[in-house]
């Protein structure tokens, strides 16, 4: 399938619940945590090595450290080892700061466990103790991701014709 960017917003009204499964835990981002984020991130194919992983958290996030100690989430396994991120960033949006899902990633070996939903869930409850709306970025790609949004909250948005190619071709009306 052809891989085109696609956006989707939120009101952040209402606050998913969605039950983390038994034997994981979550937690806020604490000091060295960049890199199990560059570890996850290359796990799921984000970046093709740890060190252009940590040059894009550098660029990103390393600038705002409050922020990220508040806003950056991690999933930790039973042995307390990070196999899951979403980042409840901020982002411009109609020439507004909103807030921002942001990179959120399972290890591959993780994925299909039910984790998603209360990943994505407990990222949207940190992102509406600071915005009252958000969006997120995300591509055709992504098709389970983007269901799983959709039932969370977030509505497909439209800038381009190519983005209404993109959700044509994912089967969702706008």
């Amino acid at each position: 399938m052809k891989s085109i960017p696609l956006y989707m917003y939120s009101l952040l009204k209402t606050i998913p619940e969605s039950a983390l499964p038994v034997g994981f835990q979550f937690r806020l981002f604490e000091e060295g945590d960049e890199v199990h984020w560059a570890r996850i991130n290359v796990a799921t194919d984000e970046f093709h090595d740890a060190d252009a992983a940590l040059q894009r958290f550098n660029r990103e996030f390393a600038p705002h450290p409050a922020e990220v100690k508040k806003r950056m989430l991690f999933m930790v396994n039973e042995e307390g080892k990070p196999i899951g991120t979403a980042t409840a960033w901020f982002g411009e949006w109609d020439g507004r700061i909103i807030g921002r899902m942001h990179w959120v990633e399972i290890l591959p070996e993780n994925q299909g466990k039910g984790l998603g939903k209360p990943l994505i869930a407990k990222a949207i409850e940190l992102l509406a103790a600071y915005h009252e709306e958000a969006y997120l970025k995300t591509q055709t790609t992504s098709r389970t991701a983007i269901h799983l949004y959709e039932k969370l909250g977030f509505k497909p948005v439209i800038h381009s014709e190519e983005e209404r190619e993109g959700w044509r071709m994912l089967g969702i009306e706008c």
